[in-house]
């Protein structure tokens, strides 16, 4: 039977707050992301000329911005750095489709 000390529940309590606090980040950045939903899918179709590579985009846009996670103070920050990352995305899928089109006429 192994003994517990109180260093290791000290230990547990604190991976225990940290994944609350990481829980928290988490939710609160999915909830602003979601506020910014439409906004970035009206400019990845405009984009793209698709809705299915829109919402494409919208989830390789959400997985970058959720690495990259930086707290903003303001919702407007925070939107218009995600607007930016979308635009990136978008251009960066053009480019492989560009780059497909020109290999495939080859």
């Amino acid at each position: 039977m192994a003994t517990v000390t109180v260093f290791d529940r000290y230990r547990s309590e604190e991976t225990n707050t940290g994944e609350r606090v990481l829980q928290g980040r988490w939710t609160e950045f999915d909830a602003r992301f979601s506020r910014c939903y439409n906004l970035l899918h009206f400019i990845a179709r405009r984009i793209l000329d698709s809705s299915k590579n829109a919402d494409d985009v919208i989830e390789l846009c959400r997985v970058k911005a959720s690495q990259s996670c930086l707290e903003f103070e303001q919702e407007g920050a925070f939107r218009s750095w995600l607007v930016r990352v979308l635009i990136d995305e978008a251009r960066a899928v053009l480019w492989r489709n560009r780059q497909r089109l020109n290999a495939d006429q080859s």
